[in-house]
């Protein structure tokens, strides 16, 4: 065997001196070679084995499938064997680990089923297109398709990546509201390249309807106090669950004093007392509905992209809950017989508002986020981006509470008014490559989006005996499309 000096330049994923190429093409691996080099470790060469040419394809080099340059991956190998040829591992995540701690530069994967992760810190070249026999060949594809979660991750390598020859599934989790099915994610690399490989993604999961909150308790609110003789009825104090307060005016004394109008916080209406006289009095006037609160505004975003990854959260609002309405007024009193009049009613609590629908998960093939990647050959296929959530429902208003007795009643409360509806959420989307900062570089790859995610609809306003909410806002549907820039 030779053994190869120390050298700078990266070929098909491992590092080769004497070689003359452009340096764009020297940044994804695609140099030709001209002449013995040595690994770019720069701590001591590998054994080359004789009739090795590391920069030919596999099926043109068969000797380069050896120990001397990578470890060895198998469905049916074991994780606590040395990676050999001859005692494979079972993980290519085990795999990777051996091939960095023994500075060989490419990781071998012979066909089949692999149910983890991967996930990729290094320069390394992953090889598959080779049977278990360790034979190459084009049908003997390695499966990577681990039941939810990014199938392959690329974080923070400076060095040449390259996978090959690789089948690569992504998939939600089918048990998670708006979660995202993503093939592979590369993320502040440089120098990765997906040569024939076909990189899939599930469907995204539909997205979670908006709640519906509730802001009082009881279909009707309290009424007031009846009158005693001369006592006058107090008015009712009112507290709805979002801290909106009402509060029926007190009726007046048999000796026709101190009789109030109904209030609310945020307040409505006017005076609604009722007027005393020596023989005739009138009963206090029912206090005005309350108004109405803000429609739930939509998700404006399918998500965002960073670093982390895609995060599918929406960014819509909940309806506004609905106003209290007005207490209703004190009775006037009867002041020759000294009979006071009755307290008035509080008004009804606004209906809670609803709350905004959350995203549809998307399906995406490649995410790149400030990272170069190289996409020769191979497919990426996506699947339907997940439907929207819709906005929650407003509550129904609370009904006034009803009259109290005197010499003249008291008056009923205003109705509250019906909680607005939340917005809808954004629908997943259906994209091959989706990409921050440099776009990936494609060459004879297909790529075949899905259905993209339908937005969802803006929440039902809330209704009751008072005025109505509003509806909330309806949400943008995803985008289906082969590439989406950020």
């Amino acid at each position: 065997m030779r053994a190869l000096s120390p050298g700078l330049l990266l070929l098909a994923g491992i590092a080769v001196g004497g070689v003359s190429c452009s340096s764009d093409p020297c940044a994804f691996g695609e140099c030709a070679a001209t002449g013995d080099g040595g690994v770019g470790s720069g701590e001591g060469g590998i054994a080359v084995p004789p009739g090795c040419d590391l920069a030919k394809p596999l099926k043109e080099s068969a000797p380069c499938i050896d120990d001397a340059v990578g470890v060895f991956v198998a469905p049916t190998g074991d994780d606590a064997a040395a990676g050999a040829k001859a005692k494979p591992v079972r993980s290519i995540g085990k795999g990777l680990e051996l091939a960095a701690a023994r500075k060989v530069p490419r990781v071998y994967v012979c066909e089949g089923t692999y149910d983890a992760a991967v996930e990729i810190k290094a320069p390394v070249a992953v090889f598959g297109g080779l049977t278990c026999a360790w034979a190459a060949a084009e049908t003997a594809r390695p499966r990577i398709a681990p039941p939810k979660g990014i199938a392959v991750r690329v974080t923070k390598v400076s060095g040449a990546v390259v996978v090959e020859d690789v089948d690569v599934v992504g998939s939600a989790d089918a048990n998670v509201p708006g979660d995202s099915a993503i093939g592979v994610f590369v993320a502040e690399s440089t120098g990765v390249v997906l040569r024939r490989v076909k990189v899939g993604a599930g469907g995204g999961t539909a997205g979670g309807k908006g709640a519906t909150a509730t802001n009082y308790a009881g279909a009707t609110a309290t009424k007031g106090g009846a009158a005693s003789g001369g006592i006058a009825g107090t008015g009712a104090s009112c507290t709805c669950t979002d801290g909106s307060t009402s509060k029926g005016g007190d009726g007046a004394a048999g000796n026709g004093t101190a009789v109030s109008s109904g209030t609310s916080v945020p307040a409505v209406g006017g005076s609604n007392s009722g007027l005393s006289g020596q023989t005739n009095c009138t009963d206090g006037q029912t206090g005005a509905s309350g108004a109405n609160g803000a429609a739930g505004t939509s998700s404006t975003s399918a998500g965002t992209l960073s670093a982390n990854g895609w995060d599918s959260k929406a960014n819509g609002a909940n309806g506004k809950n609905g106003s209290p309405g007005q207490g209703g007024g004190g009775g006037g009193a009867k002041t020759d017989g000294n009979a006071a009049g009755g307290g008035g009613a509080c008004g009804g609590c606004g209906g809670g508002g609803g709350g905004s629908g959350t995203n549809g998960g998307a399906s995406l093939g490649l995410v790149s986020f400030n990272a170069t990647v190289v996409i020769e050959g191979g497919a990426l296929t996506t699947a339907s981006g997940g439907s929207a959530g819709a906005g929650g429902e407003g509550q129904d208003g609370q009904a006034g509470g009803t009259v109290s007795v005197g010499a003249c009643n008291g008056g009923p409360g205003g109705h509250g008014a019906g909680g607005s509806g939340g917005g809808g959420g954004a629908g997943g989307h259906s994209v091959p490559i989706i990409f921050a900062g440099t776009e990936p570089r494609v060459t004879g790859a297909t790529l075949t989006p899905g259905t993209k995610g339908a937005g969802g609809a803006g929440g039902n306003p809330g209704a009751g005996p008072g005025n109505a909410g509003n509806a909330g806002v309806a949400g943008p549907e995803g985008k289906s499309q082969n590439t989406l820039a950020l």
